[in-house]
């Protein structure tokens, strides 16, 4: 990526806010997403990088543990998501279309497509149980006060669930789900706290917030158990990350299976998400130091920044010609090529976005290549020729990745 050809690159690197500024908005602050109408977020090819590396993370994990990917329609007819009560609920918030169309609307989640594609013999025996599928989807609600990407009109999510025989099947896989959630949030170097309920399955793991909208006491265990004592303490701002709950509408879709003694069953299902922009925002609230955010190095958008320290052509060609041989050898770079910025604005950009590597480009050629470590590295700035920049790149990236640390995530069980 060239910094110079990307909109809006005139936010790269500006001074972040106080860390205890609870009004920050970090997304925007970074220059990774902006708002053109209220709502609807564009992410820009910095933030983006951020997503897809997430959505690369999240996917390797659901896989490790057993999730078929899928891909469902971003349209169905109303006859398909209308058995689940979607028209009464939420007739206000669903998209629909001109004549000759009008039987269409952009489905509001997967599972009633999902559903009904399973019903068309897609699920036939218990062998196929427990069933367990995720996608990643765009989501559209209007919600009549959207906050950032916390809350917003249009937000992505990993979608997943799982099909069992019987009730105590779908319990093992809430509590599967459950395990799959940390392992990600684990993958991710994110903290939250787990809020279940061991009777019906129902969860969200939830992180400190000032501007969240899921205190504990209005997570999904408290919301269906109006009885429920709740603490002072349960009513702390907290953001909600991911959440799972058994899916009553099942039946409606017509999907079956046969038994071990070949009679027809309906399976019991359970929905789950992550949501992928929560991920963003609890990255940037729980990573942020004084300079910017120390992303971990599974999810940063870059490893290593390349700009030239002199402004003129030939160096900001070399700076390219550097930056192009690192991206082929499979070294995530960007390099920073911005006529209007400042040499200490591109380390600030840098530092913004937790970037470890600096190579700093101060000739024409091959000999003018200088690795410098972030702000407050120990490591010495060292001239290396091309093929030792590589050498030495790759190599400490294979170290960082080894040294990853699990980061525990609290749990709290919720039993009625």
């Amino acid at each position: 990526m060239r910094l110079s050809r990307i909109p809006h690159n005139e936010l790269l690197g500006q001074p972040l806010p106080h860390q205890d500024s609870a009004e920050a908005d970090l997304p925007q602050q970074l220059g990774l997403a902006r708002f053109t109408d209220a709502g609807f977020p564009w992410f820009s090819p910095v933030g983006q990088r951020l997503v897809t590396n997430i959505q690369q993370v999240v996917r390797r994990e659901m896989e490790l543990l057993g999730y078929a990917e899928f891909r469902g329609p971003a349209v169905s007819r109303i006859d398909t998501v209308a058995p689940a009560g979607w028209l009464e609920k939420y007739a206000d918030e669903l998209i629909g279309f001109a004549e000759p169309y009008e039987q269409y609307t952009l489905a509001a989640t997967s599972e009633e497509p999902l559903l009904s594609y399973l019903g068309r013999s897609g699920l036939g025996s218990h062998r196929q149980l427990p069933m367990r599928l995720f996608e990643f989807r765009e989501i559209l609600r209007f919600r009549d006060r959207p906050q950032g990407i916390y809350n917003s009109r249009q937000f992505q999510c990993c979608l997943f669930a799982s099909l069992d025989a019987n009730h105590a099947g779908y319990l093992r896989s809430a509590r599967h789900a459950q395990e799959t959630v940390r392992a990600v949030l684990d993958a991710l170097g994110l903290r939250a706290e787990l809020v279940s309920d061991e009777s019906t399955g129902g969860f969200e793991f939830i992180f400190p917030y000032a501007r969240g909208d899921r205190p504990r006491s209005r997570t999904i265990p408290y919301h269906r158990d109006a009885a429920r004592e709740t603490r002072p303490e349960d009513e702390n701002p907290q953001g909600g990350i991911a959440m799972g709950y058994g899916y009553q509408h099942v039946e409606k879709f017509d999907v079956r299976f046969r038994d071990e003694d070949n009679q027809v069953r309906v399976p019991v299902m359970g929905t789950y998400g992550i949501g992928i922009q929560r991920c963003v925002l609890a990255l940037l609230e729980q990573h942020r130091t004084p300079d910017g955010i120390a992303f971990p190095a599974a999810v940063r958008p870059f490893d290593v920044l390349v700009t030239a320290q002199k402004k003129s052509a030939e160096a900001a060609e070399a700076a390219v010609r550097a930056y192009t041989d690192l991206l082929r050898h499979g070294i995530r770079a960007v390099v920073d090529d911005r006529h209007g910025a400042s040499f200490g604005g591109r380390m600030r950009f840098a530092d913004a976005v937790g970037i470890p590597w600096r190579v700093v480009v101060s000739g024409t050629d091959e000999e003018g290549l200088e690795l410098r470590g972030h702000r407050a590295s120990a490591e010495e700035p060292r001239r290396l020729s091309p093929t030792a920049l590589r050498e030495q790149l790759i190599r400490r990236g294979r170290e960082e990745w080894a040294d990853q640390p699990i980061r525990p995530i609290e749990t709290i069980g919720v039993s009625r």
